[in-house]
């Protein structure tokens, strides 16, 4: 069975992402009816469960407040799939598990008198990225859903920016492994069979799910 990875979190992320632009449709009421959707969204919330990615519970106190008091029991924890894209799963971690990430934010600082704000710098630092990382991984699928180019201006301009999109894969990598980092500290992996057993990962094959559905 497959070992399911931080990257295959991410890439699982995006994909439902791609295919479910409105977050206010992330959940099972709006996803019923749609079960290329819906199994997906099942598989992100099992695999969310795995890595620990819990998101503050909105209270009447904001978040910064929640943080400083240091509330980190269950009641407060739940998942959210939108946190993977916003950053909130940040504030149910330990400064501790980010020590690597804060000399790299540290590193990177504009203004000498700038003070490290802990796991609030960490959030900023993520947030920004993981937008950048996926206007990138729309421009990596520029050209994904072309079938047949019916013209050279069409055939040379998708080889023209496939060369490009190469050129930033090789790049991608070291955004990525920043993600991964702030995302899962502990270095997680996950045996599909465990996410079966333990987290409810859904068994339906979601090849032949897309396909009856195309």
């Amino acid at each position: 069975m497959k070992n399911w990875t931080t990257k295959d979190l991410l890439n699982a992320a995006f994909d439902f992402k791609g295919i479910v632009p409105d977050s206010s449709a992330w959940n099972e009421q709006n996803l019923i009816h749609n079960k290329p959707r819906l199994i997906r969204f099942r598989r992100l919330n099992s695999l969310f469960k795995a890595f620990e990615l819990f998101e503050v519970e909105k209270q009447e106190k904001s978040i910064w407040s929640i943080f400083k008091e240091k509330k980190n029991n269950n009641d407060l924890k739940k998942v959210n799939i939108s946190s993977i894209f916003n950053g909130n799963f940040i504030f149910h971690r330990g400064e501790f598990e980010y020590t690597e990430i804060k000399e790299i934010i540290e590193k990177e600082k504009v203004f000498e008198s700038d003070n490290y704000s802990g796991l609030r710098d960490v959030y900023f630092f993520y947030s920004n990225l993981i937008k950048y990382r996926y206007k990138i991984e729309n421009v990596l699928m520029h050209n994904s859903g072309v079938l047949e180019a019916s013209s050279l201006g069409f055939r040379s301009v998708i080889s023209l920016t496939d060369d490009f999109n190469n050129n930033i894969r090789n790049k991608i990598d070291e955004i990525d492994e920043l993600l991964f980092q702030i995302i899962n500290p502990k270095g997680l992996s996950f045996n599909e069979e465990i996410l079966i057993n333990e987290y409810n990962f859904p068994t339906d094959d979601l090849d032949a799910i897309d396909l009856d559905n195309f």
